[in-house]
């Protein structure tokens, strides 16, 4: 189902595998780490639940320094060695703790974990929002492919700020003026 509304109460971000070791070697590298980190500002702004996964960190290092400075304290974060995290069981008790049928995914490779996590989280009946602007792969080709296989699955493919003020829904909300700084 492409055509949907994002709602507060049901809605988390999901970081997958944002490290130094790989990270430095994705496209526009500098733009993706900016977006991710607007949309998780934008997220502590609403109070809104985020996940990270680590893909192998023993081979691909910690999650990217920057970011790690962003995040909340205690922020939830899970090693995992299958390319999706949707199988990982601390991200479905995490989903279901938090009673989130929508999930807001970024980072990397888009062709590879994302990809699969969207997927799986489509089967699993989720509804998934891939933000182009914060996520990437090594290719272009890679990415554009997997951006294309995502939106045929059932994702839609938005951006940071489509789906900032997306949750923020009106400009009476308590947030507008916090979002509006974030997104300048």
């Amino acid at each position: 189902m492409l055509n949907f509304k994002l709602e507060r109460d049901h809605t988390g971000l999901l970081i997958i595998d944002v490290q130094e070791k790989l990270f430095p070697y994705v496209e526009r590298s500098c733009e993706v780490l900016h977006a991710i980190m607007q949309v998780v500002e934008g997220f502590k702004i609403f109070k809104l639940p985020i996940f990270l996964t680590e893909q192998y960190p023993a081979g691909l290092g910690p999650t990217v320094a920057k970011l790690k400075n962003v995040l909340p304290p205690q922020q939830p974060t899970c090693e995992k060695t299958a390319f999706s995290a949707a199988l990982a069981p601390a991200f479905l008790q995490f989903g279901e703790t938090h009673q989130i049928n929508q999930w807001i995914l970024v980072g990397i490779e888009a062709h590879v974990c994302v990809l699969q996590t969207a997927k799986d989280l489509l089967l699993d009946g989720k509804q998934v929002v891939v933000l182009n602007d914060a996520i990437s792969s090594r290719s272009i080709y890679n990415f554009s492919t997997a951006i294309a296989e995502m939106r045929d699955c059932g994702a839609r493919i938005s951006s940071v700020e489509t789906i900032l003020f997306e949750l923020l829904d009106n400009s009476q909300a308590p947030e507008f003026k916090q979002i509006s700084q974030l997104v300048k």
